[in-house]
């Protein structure tokens, strides 16, 4: 399981997206930028977070999230996520090392 540092701080959040407002980018292959950890928490439903190897679209992870879970992405790691029920309510908190935010947006 991965960790996020004891020192980095939440620098944004997204709102909480839905079926109709889940942004396009979530859905397909794509990474954390680096030195910032995403973490996924899922209010309602269920999404499969899918990791994959390095640049690769070799599957490495999958892994379902459900209600009242989160799951952490490292610094620069290539996944998508796909929601499971038509209900599925989640958001976005991105951390970073606080003396770096400036840089980490």
């Amino acid at each position: 399981m991965v960790t996020i540092p004891d020192y980095f701080t939440c620098h944004k959040q997204t709102p909480f997206f839905k079926r109709d407002s889940v942004p396009a980018a979530l859905l397909s292959w794509h990474n954390t930028r680096a030195g910032v950890y995403a973490r996924l928490s899922v209010m309602r439903g269920g999404i499969c977070f899918t990791g994959f190897r390095g640049e690769t679209q070799e599957i490495e992870r999958e892994v379902i999230v459900a209600a009242g879970q989160f799951l952490v992405a490292p610094p620069q790691y290539w996944h998508k996520i796909a929601l499971l029920t038509e209900d599925t309510c989640f958001n976005l908190d991105f951390f970073s090392d606080p003396q770096l935010h400036d840089t980490a947006e």
